[in-house]
């Protein structure tokens, strides 16, 4: 065979500049490219952050959202709104009757308000300390529930010793 003849048999190919030629990227920890050292058909695996759902830092919810959910948190809001309401009907409850029937119903309706309101207020302040205490829950209605709880009871306990000192000096004097 002659030198300079190419092969019939093996297709020739094209001179591609090597500016052109795609280029391969380095081996790193990320790369396609087996590690160094390691066998041919092993690739590296990567060093990167590996979410690991097993153990969640303790005061955040976990990402799988298996402990999303507060439930003392949420009753304790619950029951903080039920004793907002529970004021404002027993407000108007009471002013209709000192208009409409005396003051003998007034004092029974306000006693009977003031009980299902400090009650549910107590309640709203237990559970939502409950569920702020849950490590890995939300405890933005368990934070609300407390706030509404105290507010709630001191409210209401200060409007008792306000009407006791009122009665008092209004009595004595």
């Amino acid at each position: 065979m002659l030198s300079g003849m190419s092969d019939p048999q093996q297709p020739q190919q094209p001179q591609v500049p090597p500016y052109a030629q795609p280029q391969q990227p380095a081996s790193g920890p990320y790369s396609a490219q087996p590690a160094y050292g390691a066998p041919a058909g092993q690739h590296a695996q990567p060093q990167g952050y590996q979410l690991n759902t097993s153990s969640v830092q303790p005061g955040y919810p976990s990402p799988s959202g298996a402990g999303s959910a507060n439930p003392p948190g949420r009753l304790g809001l619950i029951f903080g709104l039920v004793a907002i309401a529970v004021g404002l009907v027993s407000n108007l409850v009471t002013t209709v009757l000192i208009y409409s029937s005396g003051y003998d119903l007034f004092e029974v309706s306000t006693l009977f308000g003031t009980l299902i309101i400090l009650a549910t207020a107590g309640l709203a302040l237990g559970f939502g300390i409950a569920g702020l205490r849950r490590p890995n829950a939300p405890h933005g209605q368990a934070g609300i529930a407390v706030g509404i709880g105290i507010a709630v009871l001191v409210g209401t306990l200060g409007s008792l010793l306000i009407n006791a000192v009122g009665t008092a000096l209004y009595q004595y004097l």
